[in-house]
């Protein structure tokens, strides 16, 4: 009897083993099959408008079936949030170089539409003067010209929101950096709608000749040139990045910050009353497709882009895309879980 058990493995192509165990681990391999590749998810958004959003409904999920057909391409997933954007506080980010006049532009915006204005400088300042731990940390950062880490940031950001219960907000001088956009991703998850991005664009020039003069009456330390120049050199080097961002998603507003206040405060009128009338109408619906792909694929977001663009015309859907790898799986017990996870 053992000799015809022996044979009928040998027959399955696992061959004879020394002692039980052994076989258990062979047979446990055999039904795990072959090692998996590294893999990659690609995140593609799009945002359209809610008269568009049936029709994009049902172009998508063809759209996708063919571009699967692209080699290493594994599978897609199509995602829509849980919970309606109109239901959403609306988030405006205001940027710009210190001494750009965002400070200036917030107040008349709240005099005039009522919105809460939440200056991430004001909020670390206020927690400066606490005389806490953290207060110490921050103005150690603010001395030295450098961004305060994200954790803290968003922490305040997320507190002052939370707390005033608004539904329209002004979110002065953050994102600095893509760590500051990471963290307020993470944090934030699809609970605010980002309507857009407020840049005053100004020449240091102009940004230092302001901020000396205000020097001699705020009494902040790091209204010296000194300060200045470093964090002129701080927003140079990361917070452009996060405007490119902003950009690829058609979200930035870009205004002349050069001249006469009153000038500079019509044009954001203009931007302004454009959201306005934006959150009057339907909210837009957001898709976001995961690709699941072989690691070897090579990025086609500019191809999906040009295709989204043919089909629907420019302006229509703002799209915006990012990759990861897969790094690990942590899959439930079964086999049956870990075939239809993988």
């Amino acid at each position: 009897m053992l000799r015809q058990a022996v044979r009928r493995v040998a027959a399955l192509g696992v061959g004879a083993c020394a002692g039980v165990g052994a076989c258990a681990g062979v047979h446990a391999q055999s039904l795990a099959g072959p090692p998996r590749a590294n893999k990659e998810i690609h995140e593609l958004e799009f945002r359209v408008s809610a008269a568009m959003a049936e029709k994009f409904d049902a172009w998508l999920p063809v759209y996708l079936k063919g571009l699967l057909e692209l080699p290493g391409l594994l599978g897609a997933k199509i995602l829509k949030p849980l919970k309606p954007a109109a239901t959403k506080p609306a988030v405006i980010f205001v940027l710009g170089g210190p001494g750009a006049g965002k400070g200036t532009q917030s107040e008349y915006i709240v005099n005039k539409y009522g919105y809460v204005h939440l200056s991430a400088g004001d909020l670390l300042r206020a927690e400066r003067k606490s005389g806490s731990a953290q207060g110490q940390l921050i103005d150690e950062y603010i001395a030295e010209g450098k961004i305060v880490p994200v954790e803290i940031t968003v922490k305040l950001l997320m507190n002052a929101i939370e707390a005033n219960g608004g539904k329209r907000f002004l979110v002065d001088g953050f994102p600095r950096n893509t760590n500051n956009l990471s963290g307020w991703q993470q944090v934030t998850g699809d609970r605010l709608r980002v309507m857009g991005v407020l840049f005053y664009d100004c020449p240091e020039e102009v940004m230092e000749a302001r901020l000396l003069e205000r020097g001699k009456t705020s009494g902040r330390t790091d209204d010296n040139l000194e300060s200045i120049r470093k964090r002129f050199r701080t927003y140079t080097n990361e917070t452009q990045p996060i405007l490119a961002y902003y950009e690829q998603q058609g979200l930035v507003h870009k205004i002349d910050g050069t001249r006469e206040v009153e000038e500079v405060w019509a044009e954001t009128q203009d931007v302004i009353n454009a959201f306005e009338q934006e959150l009057l109408e339907e909210p837009p619906v957001t898709f976001r497709v995961h690709l699941h792909a072989n690691e070897s694929l090579l990025p086609f977001s500019a191809r999906v882009a040009r295709d989204v663009l043919k089909e629907w015309g420019e302006g229509t859907v703002q799209m915006s895309a990012a990759s990861y790898s897969v790094s690990d799986s942590i899959k439930a017990f079964g086999l049956d879980a870990l075939r239809s996870f993988d």
